[in-house]
């Protein structure tokens, strides 16, 4: 397991992602009461069960802590309470607005609430080091959210992941930013077990870094799972990780004084608009135009910051959505996924990006976005692979 306060990656403050400490708990752990994932409200997303492959869905951190309410002991006030978190509609919007890529192939999603820990405040403690005294609490904080997530796994596969005859279902994993921080937790934790590997479809742990030093220290779980596309031929059980910006190489690159970023050093990525992998220190021999992009959908909310968008509704979703084909290309190097914003057509434009993307040089919350049509092809042909062994 990872010691607590070791860092997993990174971001900023307005969607922010988190560092990781120690799966499980300890003798510090704090006394924030376990959700009880028996009760229909802790989760979401809880469907009829009707497909059969299920997708077990992490989303992206919504919450941080009202500016100075916490300090370096740990309190409630470092994690979201699960009655904030069901009227909390921005996760609602991650949930529908990412893991909708899943919905074309054919599957059950399964998307837990879960007691996320403040992201700004674990940021300031264990990545920007502005608060040191705190790092203890915020390792506590992420405890707390991991032992949810692990709880919820767990009560999916006893009480949800069964079909008619009582069989286990293959299933996705899939996350973003804290979501995909916490389910990299979870295959280090739990995919030790060669069963759980066998049902694994692949594990979109997007928008979070995984990094040799992972692999390194989960040998019998992360190293007998792997990257997606190394070799090609793996193309189920696997792990696909990218995270969208717009300069080559790790957080530490980024132009200007201020960094802002998510890749680490020595991370893999998969490129979605070729599937091929690239390891740590390695780039893919070209840049992939942006005619192999299938479609970018953007979800209200998602653009228009400068320029009025027609969004279109769906009568099947209720949701309003505008779709932009051949989008933009990109090219993984050095563990970043590197796009062109200045390429990008209107209206989606950069200018036209929700704030603060239209500035940055870095599209974190369009990482299921700009490659929409892509993933949701990508999701049949994983499933279709797995049914042919």
């Amino acid at each position: 397991m990872a010691h607590p306060g070791s860092l997993r990656s990174l971001s900023f403050p307005l969607i922010a992602l988190l560092a990781s400490s120690g799966c499980g708990d300890s003798a510090d752990s704090p006394s924030a009461t376990p959700t009880d994932y028996s009760r229909a409200e802790s989760w979401e997303t809880l469907p009829s069960a009707s497909q059969a492959v299920d997708v077990f869905f992490l989303y992206p951190t919504t919450y941080s802590a009202p500016s100075g309410t916490l300090d370096a002991t740990w309190s409630a006030g470092w994690n979201q309470t699960l009655t904030d978190a069901r009227a909390d509609t921005k996760i609602n919007f991650h949930v529908t607005s990412k893991a909708a890529v899943f919905a074309k192939a054919g599957t059950n999603l399964y998307a837990p609430y879960y007691q996320q820990a403040s992201g700004l405040d674990v940021l300031n403690a264990l990545l920007y080091g502005s608060t040191p005294q705190n790092e203890a609490a915020a390792s506590a904080a992420l405890q707390v959210a991991y032992r949810d997530v692990a709880n919820a796994f767990d009560y999916y596969l006893a009480h949800f992941n069964k079909d008619a005859s009582g069989h286990p279902r293959p299933f996705i994993l899939a996350g973003h930013s804290q979501g995909s921080n916490l389910l990299l937790m979870l295959l280090e934790d739990k995919f030790t077990d060669p069963a759980l590997r066998s049902q694994l479809v692949a594990a979109y742990v997007i928008g979070w870094s995984v990094t040799a030093e992972d692999m390194d220290q989960y040998p019998d779980s992360l190293q007998q799972l792997g990257i997606c596309g190394i070799p090609e031929t793996r193309t189920t059980g696997c792990i696909v990780t990218y995270n969208t910006q717009a300069y080559a190489g790790d957080w530490t690159q980024a132009p200007g004084t201020v960094k802002y970023g998510i890749a680490k050093p020595n991370s893999y990525s998969v490129n979605p608009l070729t599937w091929a992998a690239s390891g740590p220190g390695e780039a893919d021999a070209s840049y992939t135009p942006a005619s192999a992009n299938m479609g970018a959908l953007f979800y209200k909310g998602s653009l228009g910051t400068v320029a009025t968008v027609p969004f279109a509704l769906n009568p099947d979703t209720g949701d309003y959505t505008y779709e932009i084909a051949t989008y933009t290309g990109a090219q993984s190097d050095h563990g970043g996924l590197v796009v062109d914003p200045s390429a990008f057509p209107a209206p989606g434009d950069r200018a036209n990006l929700a704030q603060p993307y239209n500035l940055l040089p870095m599209f974190h919350n369009y990482d299921y976005t700009f490659f929409y049509r892509n993933l949701e092809q990508n999701v049949i042909d994983r499933i279709s692979d797995y049914d042919a062994q």
